[in-house]
C-alpha cells in the first residue's frame, strides 16, 4: 500500500521498508515494555540485561526463520513484505528457549511479563503488513472492506475490490489480547492463554485471508498456519493441563 518512505541524505536518494521500520518500534516496544515492568520489579539490573539478550536472541532466530521459510515456501528475493509469522514466532521460542538456559534467566521468572508485550510488538507488525500491501483477506462487500491501491498485491490477486482487512484484525486482536494479559490474566496462566487465545484467534482470522500463503498436505484446506495455530492450541492445552496438576495454587 505504502511499503516505503523515500528519503534524501545529502545527494543520496534512498527508502525506508515500512514493514521494517515497523518491525524495529514493535522490537522497541518490547524491549521498553519488559524494562518497564522489571525495573518497577526491583530486578537486578545484571538480571534484567540476561533478559534482553533473550529477547534479542528470540527475535533473531524469529527473523531468520521467517525469512529463511519465506525463501522457500514464496521464492521472494525481497521477502520484506511478506514474511511467514507464524514459522517465525516458533523460530523465536527456540531461539529463546535456548538463550534462557545459556543466560541462566529461568523462563516461568520472566516470561509472563514479556508476553503482552511481545502482542504489543506484533500488532506493530501487523502494522506493518497493512502499510505493504500484504496479507489481506479475501473481497468482501461488508463496510469492513478496505479497497487497496491499482499498483497493489492484493489488486493483482483479486481486481479493484474491497478485501477483509486481515492485517488490522489481526492487530486488533493483538492489542486486545496483550491487554488482557497485562491487566487481567495472572503471571502463572499467560502463557497458556497466550498460546490458546492466538492459536485460535489466528486460525479463526485465516479462514478470510486471501493471499497466497502455499500449502500442507497433511490437513488439505488448511493454510500452513492455521497448522501452526493447532500447535499452539495443543500446547496451550498441555501447558493449562501441566500448571493445574504440578504446579502450586496460589494462597487464599
Amino acid at each position: 500500500m505504502w511499503p516505503n518512505i523515500p528519503i534524501e541524505i545529502g545527494n543520496s536518494q534512498g527508502q525506508i521498508p515500512l514493514y521494517g521500520l515497523m518491525i524495529g518500534f514493535g522490537l522497541i516496544t518490547l524491549f521498553l515494555g519488559v524494562d518497564f515492568v522489571a525495573r518497577r520489579q526491583e530486578r537486578d539490573p545484571e538480571y534484567i540485561s540476561r533478559i534482553h539478550y533473550c529477547l534479542l536472541a528470540a527475535f533473531l532466530g524469529g527473523l531468520g526463520s521467517a525469512l529463511i521459510l519465506t525463501k522457500l515456501i514464496h521464492g521472494a528475493e525481497t521477502p520484506w513484505g511478506n514474511m511467514a509469522a507464524m514459522p517465525g514466532i516458533l523460530g523465536g521460542a527456540i531461539a529463546l528457549f535456548t538463550a534462557a538456559r545459556f543466560w541462566r534467566v529461568p523462563l516461568n521468572d520472566w516470561l509472563p511479563i514479556a508476553l503482552p508485550f511481545f502482542c504489543f510488538a506484533h500488532a506493530w507488525g501487523r502494522l506493518g503488513c497493512f502499510l505493504g500491501g500484504c496479507c489481506f483477506g479475501q473481497p468482501t462487500d461488508s463496510i469492513l472492506g478496505i479497497q487497496f491501491p491499482s499498483d497493489s498485491l492484493a489488486c493483482s490477486v483479486h481486481g479493484p475490490v474491497s478485501v477483509h482487512p486481515t492485517q488490522l484484525y489481526e492487530l486488533l486482536f493483538l492489542v486486545a489480547l496483550g491487554a488482557a494479559l497485562h491487566f487481567v490474566i495472572p503471571n502463572k496462566h499467560r502463557l497458556s492463554v497466550y498460546l490458546l487465545a492466538y492459536g485460535i484467534g489466528r486460525f479463526c482470522i485465516e479462514l478470510v485471508r486471501g493471499d497466497n500463503r502455499g500449502s500442507i498436505d497433511l490437513f488439505p484446506g488448511l493454510s500452513p498456519s492455521q497448522h501452526i495455530c493447532l500447535l499452539f492450541i495443543i500446547s496451550g492445552i498441555l501447558v493449562a493441563w501441566w500448571q493445574s496438576r504440578y504446579q502450586e495454587p496460589d494462597p487464599l
